[in-house]
């Protein structure tokens, strides 16, 4: 799934699939890296967010409710990108490329970052991009 890219990073996506069902249910194994943060982000039907990217943090977004386009492409502004994400999709945004998510309608993420939020520390990781 990986593509050739900035770095030897690539940004991936991938619909996951349960790692086990039973009667009970199904259990989804998200991610199994070290994170800093795992927050839940909603969005109202064309709601833009993000437009930013990281120095040093990935970035994992897992959609659980609704669509969204997930626009990336490196600092550089090679490999540029354009995906909808429905539930189920999870992707993996390493640092150096900028995301940005519209909501195509209602939306609801898990939001997972390897870096921290607490203090400045996300603050100071993020460049925002103001002029798209």
């Amino acid at each position: 799934m990986a593509k050739p890219i900035h770095n030897g990073l690539a940004v991936e996506h991938k619909t996951l699939t349960p790692a086990f069902s039973d009667a009970r249910g199904d259990i989804f194994d998200l991610l199994e890296e070290k994170v800093g943060h795992v927050g839940m982000i909603t969005f109202t039907k064309g709601a833009v967010r993000a437009n930013h990217y990281h120095r040093e943090s990935t970035q994992y977004s897992y959609v659980l409710e609704g669509k969204i386009r997930l626009t990336t492409y490196a600092v550089d502004g090679s490999q540029k990108e354009e995906t909808i994400l429905v539930p189920g999709s999870f992707s993996r945004i390493p640092p150096l490329y900028v995301h940005r998510y519209e909501a195509l309608e209602d939306s609801k993420i898990l939001d997972m970052t390897t870096l921290s939020r607490t203090d400045d520390g996300y603050e100071q990781d993020t460049v925002r991009i103001t002029n798209v």
